[in-house]
């Protein structure tokens, strides 16, 4: 099977996503399959970053994709090859699955509820491209594809309800973890030091995360990693009141092995994100057996049980993170039971676990594969994951 995977991403090993596609190309080939992976700087030319969603694709589909037996395309990627899919692949013979990493619609949804929360706006041309363009852009070229994949239940029931895939075309597939990031750890008699992981957006409960810590600086002393920010120091900084700057520590980029000393130096994870795909920090600081306090966005609906393997508590709710985390504090005991629960639950998506479920349903639907010239599919071959 000879199959080519097309992200908008960087070619990045520090990015989520090019690190889990990565993870699906050398499972194939690990199998005996031809896999290739094109990302956004294969793709790019002269045009800027913030076109993508409309350059991109036609700069992909002029590649020779019909010598492939699948092309996965990452998001939009794949809306200009259905286009001209009559004249670039008139039998119907490549099999094309929309993969998304986290749904751009839920996403901006996110961002405007959080933007107005605040009494901003999103850009005129912002609202254009990603609140109007994007999305039929997306629409059709799922309704265009044989198999859609994506992460959670949440994008499972969006793509059903909004009526861009029939139930039996969608698969959930989810992230998996690496071996490194499983750690023992030893109860932690009191809480020292806060981590949170990603990058330094609105929608990733920045803002409620700077409250929330501004609060509890003032009553215990508590120390906030942030890392992987992308956002310089002085910039992330900056949205901290200066009395609890000295207590910030912020590393804008790390790699693995640095990601993971972090873990093991935090005592408690605050992941306060508004919109979520599947979250790799949430999974890897269950892995590492951190106790978890989080949002129920993303996959985080279908991890986390609140009480049992973390803390969830309310997106957009700055004083109920603030409280829940005061809770935990004096709580050891309660600490180390939701640490070991989180990390029994992150041994199901252990990576070798996650890359076998992926080629099963990439074999799956090459098999029930719609015959040519776009014959409705079988019935009752649909596996969720």
């Amino acid at each position: 099977m000879r199959v080519l995977f097309a992200i908008h991403s960087p070619a990045d090993e520090r990015t989520a996503v090019y690190r889990a596609v990565q993870h699906r190309v050398e499972a194939l080939r690990e199998r005996g399959h031809q896999a290739d992976l094109l990302a956004a700087g294969d793709l790019r030319g002269r045009g800027p970053a913030r076109l993508d969603p409309l350059l991109l694709a036609p700069a992909l589909s002029r590649r020779r994709l019909a010598r492939y037996d699948a092309v996965v395309f990452h998001s939009h990627l794949g809306w200009a090859f259905h286009a001209a899919r009559p004249w670039l692949d008139p039998d119907r013979r490549v099999v094309t699955i929309t993969s998304f990493h986290g749904l751009e619609p839920i996403y901006y949804a996110a961002l405007a509820r959080e933007r107005a929360r605040y009494g901003e706006q999103l850009s005129a041309r912002f609202r254009l491209l990603h609140g109007h363009v994007v999305p039929r852009l997306l629409r059709f070229s799922c309704r265009q594809s044989d198999a859609v994949f994506c992460l959670n239940s949440n994008e499972a029931h969006y793509l059903t309800a909004n009526g861009w895939a029939a139930p039996e075309r969608i698969y959930r597939l989810t992230n998996g973890v690496e071996s490194e990031c499983f750690m023992d750890r030893a109860p932690a008699a009191r809480v020292r030091r806060l981590l949170f992981v990603g990058q330094w957006l609105p929608a990733k409960g920045t803002r409620d995360l700077v409250e929330a810590f501004t609060s509890l600086a003032g009553r215990a002393d508590l120390e906030l990693a942030c890392v992987g920010t992308g956002a310089p120091e002085a910039q992330v900084l900056a949205d901290f009141p200066e009395a609890v700057r000295g207590r910030i520590r912020i590393r804008p980029r790390v790699d693995r092995s640095a990601l993971h000393a972090e873990l093991a130096h935090a005592d408690l994870f605050v992941f306060p994100s508004l919109s979520e795909g599947f979250s790799n920090a949430l999974l890897e600081a269950m892995a590492a057996g951190l106790p978890v306090v989080a949002t129920p966005v993303g996959a985080a609906v279908d991890l986390l049980r609140d009480g049992v393997n973390a803390a969830v508590v309310p997106a957009a709710d700055a004083p109920a993170l603030t409280a829940r985390i005061e809770s935990l504090l004096p709580h050891a005991d309660v600490r180390e039971a939701l640490g070991r629960a989180a990390q029994a639950t992150a041994r199901e998506y252990e990576m070798h676990r996650v890359d076998e479920h992926f080629v099963d349903r990439m074999m799956h639907v090459m098999e029930w594969r719609p015959a040519a010239h776009g014959a409705t599919w079988r019935e009752g071959r649909h596996v969720e994951g």
